[in-house]
């Protein structure tokens, strides 16, 4: 198996086989099939896959360090299952398989995982037993868990020194069949509305899939998951009853109405995650979640198709991270809301 640096890798983009990748600092990892197709449609490989997240590995880390994750593999890619075909289960109830290809798997046995792989033994709402989580750690942990087909990567909104304290509240926009324009007036409309209410701010970017994704940073280990969820229920609540015509809290897509963007505000709870920013998504096109100026979110001069992994790296070296001000924007919860 040959050895390659990091620099190595990006340069000489080796398309096939198995490689040993060298990261320092007496770290390396094995990567194997880069030549296995993740993306059919476009032709996009899983060596493709891990030259990205090498590339962008600066960028997304401080969005995974330290918080567990909930890992879905996809490792025959972006593969869906035909109509009819059986969705498997296996017996421990924490690995199953979806119609897009992919399974959860949140327990990775500590006896088999390299050495670099920390694990957490967590109990949550949805494992009835203690599991252990991967946590991510460095590029190393990164790179491991991508190459057993982890496309997308779902962190824990706390870390695991302050577990039970998230640092960000997250809204989830989702139009199913909305049109684009209300996606981007509802953003506007939360963002706005958060400010004069509470004085709280927040960060956007894309969800990599067809929506987007507000945060709202806090003080680190100030509050409980169960506070955030409280506030983030009466605020989606009050955002609803302002706009009725956009907005709706209707989770069930049968009973949406067209013109309604689902606030998901649902995913504040312990063990729940979103994408992470920068991460790829198991989409078509291999589009990132990628955060974005307000600027460009009131100009509507954006499309989610313009993010993925091939444009996405130019554009950071360009640009930089528009939200490296996430985490020190340490914001506290109002007393009365």
């Amino acid at each position: 198996m040959d050895k390659l640096t990091t620099g190595e890798f990006l340069a000489n983009r080796p398309s096939s086989g198995d490689i040993t990748l060298d990261l320092g600092a007496g770290q390396a990892v094995e990567l194997t099939h880069l030549e296995k197709v993740y993306w059919p449609d476009e032709g996009f490989t899983k060596g493709d896959l891990l030259r990205y997240y090498v590339s962008v590995a600066d960028f997304i880390m401080p969005y995974l360090q330290d918080r567990p994750a909930i890992l879905k593999r996809y490792p025959n890619g972006i593969r869906p299952l035909p109509a009819g075909a059986e969705v498997k289960r296996k017996d421990r109830g924490t690995d199953f398989r979806n119609r897009d290809g992919g399974f959860f798997q949140q327990n990775l046995d500590p006896a088999t995982v390299p050495p670099f792989v920390k694990t957490a033994l967590l109990t949550t709402i949805e494992m009835a037993h203690p599991v252990n989580y991967a946590v991510y750690t460095n590029l190393a942990t990164l790179l491991y868990l991508v190459n057993l087909g982890t496309i997308a990567h779902n962190p824990w909104h706390s870390r695991l020194e302050n577990l039970d304290s998230p640092d960000y509240i997250v809204f989830d926009l989702d139009p199913h069949v909305a049109p684009w324009e209300n996606v981007v007036q509802l953003a506007l409309a939360v963002r706005d509305t958060l400010l004069k209410e509470t004085g709280l701010t927040c960060f956007i970017k894309t969800s990599g899939s067809s929506g987007l994704h507000l945060f709202v940073p806090l003080e680190a280990a100030r509050h409980s998951y169960e506070e955030v969820a409280t506030f983030a229920e009466k605020f989606a609540g009050l955002v609803v009853d302002r706009f009725p015509k956009i907005a709706t809290l209707e989770r069930s897509l049968k009973k949406r109405e067209p013109d309604k963007v689902y606030l998901d505000w649902l995913q504040n709870a312990r063990g729940k995650a979103v994408a992470a920013a920068y991460t790829v998504r198991a989409k078509p096109g291999a589009t990132v979640s990628m955060p974005l100026d307000w600027s460009e979110v009131e100009k509507g001069v954006f499309r989610l198709a313009d993010f993925t992994i091939e444009t996405v790296p130019p554009l950071l070296a360009k640009r930089g991270d528009l939200w490296k001000k996430l985490f020190s924007t340490p914001q506290r919860l109002p007393a009365k809301f």
